[in-house]
């Protein structure tokens, strides 16, 4: 993955550390100097965050193992100043599969926590005889099993985009079809989020900015939901595109430039001897100006393995595949044949004028 560092692999799902991990701990060090704290805490402080991520990752192959119980793979793991994200190829549709795999990662949680609860109560540690509680070698355990309590507490908010939200989803959906409980969950998440703004206003600014993030999480998953609810019956078909904008494989990017801006197009499909063998999209274009300039050929920075979809598959698949696979642009096909494109954007305009049509 760009920009991030690749840290192993377990069950065919690989971790990395994006980049930015580093200004976490780059902030824990200067933040804590200039307080005067003595080196030795700062690095048992460090210490701590890098067991605490450890527990996160283990977070999120909670879910990412119960998702592959149910045949969904895992593309990777990545880890963010802010937590990590497991990137699922998608999520399960079945309510007793997603309830599974959303309460793995807090169940992953909740064990780490009794399973150190344990080993404390064996060390004779009691907390009542300390003055003053900070990280330090005798205190380290203590502080991960809070923080694992912490964590697999905040997680079960039923609210999106944490996994609460999808609990009470699942649970949703067990009576009511899926779109309506992801409103219901939706609007409860988007409530408390508020409630964390208006509290946080006049005690904790972090607040603050968690309820933005779940307010605009939840909003976001309903949209999602409700957009993949509504393209159910639909094939690929119905949001074919057979007129599109060309460019010759061996053609320089100069000719890019001029079919981009003598247009609307954002993507174009690439041929060879008359047949389609890729896409080249706005930014592709821009990329190779900077890399090549505009005497490159556009087979270069082309993309040359589309998505190729038949035209009777459903429609709410194929836009489920495009966006796991992150392409914009996808192929369809009739018995071995290159009919048209089927485009996101193209995607969204038919569920406008359905929504319009259906008013």
């Amino acid at each position: 993955m760009k920009f991030s560092l690749y840290l192993g692999s377990y069950r065919n799902v690989k971790v990395f550390i994006h980049w930015t991990f580093s200004l976490l701990l780059l902030w824990i060090i200067i933040s804590n100097m200039r307080q005067g704290i003595p080196m030795m805490d700062i690095l048992w402080v460090i210490l701590f965050v890098l067991a605490l991520f450890a527990c996160v990752v283990m977070h999120e192959f909670g879910h990412a193992l119960a998702a592959q119980r149910y045949g969904i793979q895992t593309k990777d793991i990545v880890l963010y100043p802010i937590g990590g994200v497991a990137r699922l190829e998608k999520l399960p549709e079945d309510p007793k599969q997603e309830l599974w795999v959303a309460i793995a990662g807090p169940l992953v949680n909740i064990a780490l926590f009794i399973i150190l609860s344990i080993v404390l109560s064996f060390t004779g540690y009691n907390i009542q005889s300390l003055e003053e509680i900070k990280i330090q070698p005798n205190t380290m355990l203590l502080y991960i099993a809070s923080a694992n309590l912490i964590l697999a507490l905040f997680n079960l908010l039923p609210a999106f985009p944490m996994d609460g939200g999808r609990v009470l989803r699942a649970f949703l959906s067990i009576k009511l079809p899926r779109a309506k409980a992801t409103q219901i969950a939706g609007g409860i998440g988007q409530f408390l989020a508020i409630f964390f703004v208006f509290f946080g206003l006049f005690n904790n600014p972090i607040l603050v900015l968690i309820g933005i993030f779940i307010f605009l999480g939840a909003g976001a998953e309903v949209a999602h939901t409700q957009q993949e609810s509504f393209l159910k019956g639909f094939k690929v078909k119905d949001a074919l595109m057979s007129h599109f904008q060309i460019l010759g494989y061996n053609a320089p990017l100069s000719k890019a430039v001029e079919k981009l801006l003598n247009s609307q197009a954002t993507h174009f499909v690439v041929v060879k001897d008359d047949v389609a063998i890729g896409t080249i999209s706005r930014n592709e274009i821009i990329k190779g100006l900077e890399t090549g300039g505009e005497n490159a050929y556009i087979e270069k920075f082309s993309d040359l393995n589309p998505i190729k979809l038949d035209i009777d598959s459903p429609l709410d698949d194929a836009w489920k595949l495009m966006l796991t696979q992150n392409k914009k642009v996808a192929f369809i096909i009739e018995n071995g044949h290159f009919l048209g494109i089927l485009d996101q954007e193209n995607i969204s305009e038919l569920i406008l004028v359905k929504t319009a049509l259906n008013q």
